[in-house]
């Protein structure tokens, strides 16, 4: 991996400091940004029906959902008010790379002692280079990282929007966007984003949209980030959580060096630790409770890359993890077997 320049957002866990109030152009909301968000209905349990994991364009149902269980129909809400100058909406990266520091550090809350006693104050490094899709684990001097990509947020990004879209008005806007990336990406080029007017403007600030788009990303990135944490408590890595930051020359070495090939026993592990703990930390959240869902539709979105792009336009990802088509299963009954009372010990 050719490496460029870089930024870096580099926060121990249970060490954040507090978060700045955001500009006032964003939602009026104490809180923005943390779990529940702050405002009625922003967020909450009772929104639009989750519609099957993994099926685009599926149309919402009459009746209640039910938290954390995705496929259930589910009831339209009533009215929100339009959300003008979203974050997701805009690919407000410096939001985005907070929310990941949100949900790694909720995720971290709710894992068992002896688990969160291993993985207590990794940093996430966040990496700009452009075209760089991916998110992992690894061991530099002996110290423990984990990292995520600028371009893997914006995607995710893009697809909360586009399902959030799919479900509230019957669009097919997630399979619109995975196949204009897949035309358009170019390897080691930003990732492309599509021209104004690719979601329709007055649905994109549709209230009840703008807080689902909020509940898929938060689920999104949790999968991706629960995944990547796994493997540092489950001992996949030769190397263990020290205090103190890495220097910027030890970062450097990680964000320019291969990533590791994968392991497929590991990862799927990791994938089935991951997942649990997603829905662990789901179930002990006041507001809206995480599902597999979010897992499934990058899942989804990798899958649909692999089909229609014609060239590895995401070759750091697809090297250091098994093809989307092996993971779904996985997540699936994995999620299944949690609702019914078994978790996989590990």
């Amino acid at each position: 991996m050719k490496r460029a320049w870089f930024s870096l957002l580099c926060i121990p866990l249970f060490a954040c400091e507090p978060e700045p109030q955001r500009p006032a152009q964003y939602p009026p909301q104490p809180g923005y940004g943390q779990p529940g968000y702050g405002q009625p209905g922003y967020g909450q349990p009772g929104q639009p029906g989750y519609g099957q994991p993994g099926q685009p364009g599926y149309p919402p149902q009459p009746g209640q959902p039910q938290p954390g269980q995705p496929g259930q129909p589910g009831q339209q809400p009533g009215p929100l008010p339009p959300v003008l100058n979203d974050p997701i909406n805009l690919v407000d990266i410096g939001f985005l790379r907070s929310r990941a520091q949100s949900i790694i550090a909720e995720l971290t809350a709710a894992l068992e002692p002896s688990k969160q006693a291993r993985v207590r104050g990794i940093p996430l490094l966040v990496d700009d280079t452009p075209g760089e899709v991916n998110a992992f684990a690894g061991c530099i001097n002996g110290r423990s990282m984990m990292a995520i990509t600028d371009g893997l947020l914006d995607i995710e990004s893009h697809l909360a929007q586009a399902r959030a879209n799919d479900e509230l008005f019957g669009t097919r806007k997630v399979d619109e966007y995975i196949a204009f990336l897949a035309q358009h990406q170019r390897p080691g080029q930003p990732i492309v984003r599509p021209a104004p007017g690719f979601f329709n403007p007055t649905q994109q600030v549709d209230g009840r949209r703008v807080a689902r788009q909020h509940q898929l990303l938060d689920e999104q990135v949790a999968f991706v980030l629960g995944h990547e944490l796994a493997h540092h408590y489950l001992g996949h890595l030769p190397c263990t959580a020290q205090d103190g930051p890495l220097s910027p020359g030890d970062i450097g070495r990680v964000l320019s060096g291969a990533v590791p090939l994968f392991n497929q026993p590991n990862e799927i592990a990791a994938d089935v630790e991951g997942t649990q703990n997603v829905l662990g930390a789901g179930r002990a959240r006041q507001s809206y409770q995480w599902t597999e869902g979010g897992g499934l539709l990058t899942m989804q979105f990798f899958a649909g890359m692999d089909r229609m792009s014609p060239v590895d336009i995401l070759f750091s990802f697809e090297r250091s993890h098994p093809p989307p088509q092996l993971r779904i299963p996985i997540i699936q009954q994995t999620a299944s077997n949690f609702r019914g009372g078994f978790r996989f010990p590990f």
